[in-house]
Formats: structure tokens, C-alpha cells, sequence
């Protein structure tokens, strides 16, 4: 098998695979917000999932669009995602501030990243413009 047939099946694949996390973020979505719904009482729990669904929607589109995943989207899902755990789970002792120094390390990870875009003078991914 040739290099560039390897190559489209390959993008093929992921392309597919894409479509499928959108989807199963889009029902998770549904289903967060029907869960509020039936509930009738608004928790920081799901705003917390919810902004976290829409990070990975947007690290999607931003694949789509220009066929890269910035790093910095997965440090921010990672950062809320613990912060909710720290949050709302029972957690004791030295196992948060574990978690809050996997915070602070993923943030530390952040800034890297914006200093080397402005040591190399690269900015992020070029989103398309909303017509």
C-alpha cells in the first residue's frame, strides 16, 4: 500500500472518529440539560460539565477547520475537569492537594505555551471567519 492511499485512509478514519466524539458530546449536552430540566434546580455540577462538553466541541470544530488540535484545549478541559473533582467529590487530606498542584501544573503548562507563541511569534489556529 502506497503512502498516500495509507494517508487518506488514515485521515478518513479520524475524520469519522471526529464526527463521532461531536456526537456523543452533543447527547451528553442533551442529556445534562434534561437532567436539569426534570430536576428543576440549576447545579454548578452541570454548568461545570456543560462548559467542559464545550471546550471539547470547540477543540472539535477547531480540527475540522483547520485539521490540527491545539494542546492548549485538552489543558483546559483537564483543568475543569479536576476542578470539578476537587470540587464535588469527597476528598480528603493530601489527595486535593495533589489535585490542586495538577492544576496548578496544567495552568504552568499554559503559560509555557503562550510564551512560546511569543518567543517563535506564532499565533493559534486561524478560526474561519462567521459569515
Amino acid at each position: 500500500m502506497n503512502n498516500a492511499l495509507f494517508f487518506n485512509i488514515t485521515s478518513a478514519v479520524e475524520k469519522i472518529l471526529h464526527l463521532i466524539i461531536f456526537g456523543m458530546v452533543l447527547f451528553l449536552c442533551g442529556y445534562e440539560i434534561n437532567n436539569v430540566v426534570s430536576s428543576g434546580i440549576i447545579k454548578v455540577q452541570n454548568v461545570l460539565m456543560l462548559f467542559i462538553y464545550l471546550e471539547i466541541m470547540q477543540m472539535v470544530n477547531i480540527f475540522f477547520s483547520t485539521g490540527k488540535i491545539p494542546v492548549r484545549y485538552p489543558l483546559y478541559i483537564g483543568m475543569f475537569a479536576l476542578a470539578r473533582h476537587i470540587s464535588f467529590e469527597n476528598i480528603a487530606g493530601l489527595d486535593s492537594l495533589y489535585l490542586a498542584a495538577s492544576i496548578a501544573l496544567l495552568a504552568l503548562a499554559l503559560v509555557a505555551l503562550a510564551y512560546r507563541d511569543k518567543l517563535i511569534d506564532k499565533k493559534g489556529p486561524e478560526l474561519p471567519e462567521v459569515e
